[in-house]
């Protein structure tokens, strides 16, 4: 009996002290891959080629891998500068966000999902996996991989 009312006390003391840790647990504060990776990202949504290119390396590329199979969409600032100017020329807006991520070391690895108004009037989304190398904190390397819907 006495362990009981023990039990009593002791189980909602606990749980206060464990949710009281919770609540005072540091915040994480964004790594600094995810900040270069995320303003990319808002200056891609901004249609802003000179930022974009400020956070930019000058051999950056951008390579799309399928499967086994890796190809090279952009090799240097120069063409990926040209490849976006291109994009942004399109009548097709697309915006995109980054709805989480895991980060090791120079690398962040994120959930891109991409938004866009088809030719219909159509709210369209789809995400992919892309994995940023940020060096000495410009984008120096990014991995697509196979988009879902």
């Amino acid at each position: 009996m006495m362990f009981r009312g023990a039990l009593r006390t002791l189980v909602p003391l606990a749980a206060a002290l464990t949710l009281s840790a919770c609540a005072h647990a540091p915040v994480t504060a964004m790594s600094s891959e995810l900040r270069t990776a995320s303003a990319y990202v808002d200056a891609y949504n901004s249609r802003d080629l000179p930022a974009m290119l400020a956070l930019m390396h000058d051999e950056v590329q951008w390579l799309s891998v399928n499967g086994s199979k890796v190809d090279v969409f952009a090799n240097g600032k120069a063409d990926l500068a040209g490849q976006m100017e291109s994009y942004f020329a399109s009548p097709t807006a697309t915006t995109s966000e980054i709805g989480g991520s895991v980060r090791d070391g120079r690398f962040v690895a994120v959930r891109e999902i991409a938004r866009w108004i088809d030719g219909k009037g159509n709210l369209k989304s789809q995400s992919a996996l892309a994995v940023y190398e940020i060096e000495s904190g410009l984008v120096r390397r990014v991995w697509y991989y196979p988009e879902t819907k």
